[in-house]
């Protein structure tokens, strides 16, 4: 006569099921993949410079502040360089590296820059030698000053050209996740400084905030090949004027409790097109 489960291994494979269930829907358990809410979570993250010449890339500062990773430096070819790059990866935070992440259909990635420009943001694997070659799939994101929550279809990721039948899908890629690269390339020359927030790697855009249909409009219309529905709200709204603004005291009140935790930002469901001048996805 078999004996009843102990009590805490019944415990043990329910936790192990829990978490083979939040891989395989990512972003349901309402974790991030990766946000940086105070100094230790700069850890997570190591910097990218390289230029075809050294020194025609340089950092200048790597830092988190108001839940961001800031990247500051500048980007140049006065040595001769046809190619330069100043950036980081990252690695997720409380998920485990490498895992399986192919329920995910879209990328949630907060980005701001301190002048519009284009990013790449790149999703990576194990591989050291394809990672090297810069072989992993990537699309550049034009990104503005104010900080917003990019939601770009994971469909949109693809390797250049250039790398042939060796580089990996996304879809192998997302197999096993190892880090999130941004990074500025080549132009505008001179002075550098973007910042990375909240990453999520999510299986649907269902479970986002409800969309303010108020404020969608034609440009908003996701391609049919590219992007699922999603939703597009914006975190902060400006009261009618018949209506009083809140007192400071109120909004003091509402703040997070880390002086470093991110402010809301807008959530910003993008468009993809191939570009023929970087020979990517340009998602804007």
């Amino acid at each position: 006569m078999r004996g009843r489960p102990h009590p805490v291994a019944v415990a043990v494979l329910a936790s192990l099921a829990a978490s083979f269930a939040a891989f395989a829907a990512p972003g349901r358990d309402g974790r991030a993949w990766v946000r940086f809410d105070d100094p230790s979570s700069l850890a997570s993250a190591r910097p990218i410079v390289a230029s075809d010449v050294p020194g025609d890339a340089t950092l200048g500062a790597l830092s988190v502040a108001d839940g961001m990773l800031r990247v500051e430096g500048a980007l140049g070819v006065a040595r001769g360089s046809r190619w330069s790059t100043l950036g980081a990866e990252i690695a997720p935070e409380d998920i485990e590296a490498g895992a399986d992440l192919g329920g995910a259909v879209v990328l949630r990635i907060r980005l701001a820059s301190a002048v519009a420009r284009p990013l790449r943001v790149r999703i990576k694997g194990s591989d050291r030698e394809i990672g090297n070659a810069g072989c992993y799939p990537v699309v550049v994101q034009m990104v503005t000053a104010a900080p917003a929550d990019y939601v770009m279809p994971l469909s949109a990721f693809r390797a250049p050209g250039w790398c042939g039948s060796r580089a990996p899908t996304i879809a192998q890629t997302l197999r096993a996740v190892q880090r999130v690269e941004v990074t500025a390339n080549d132009e505008p020359e001179g002075a550098v400084s973007f910042a990375v927030g909240r990453i999520e790697f999510l299986a649907d855009d269902a479970q986002e905030r409800e969309p303010d249909h108020r404020l969608a409009g034609k440009r908003d219309e996701a391609p049919v090949e590219l992007a699922p529905p999603a939703a597009r709200t914006l975190a902060l709204t400006s009261p009618p004027a018949s209506t009083p603004a809140p007192a400071p005291r109120r909004r003091v009140a509402a703040a997070g409790p880390s002086p470093s935790a991110a402010a809301p930002a807008a959530s910003k469901r993008v468009v993809c097109e191939f570009s023929a001048r970087y020979q990517l996805m340009l998602c804007y």
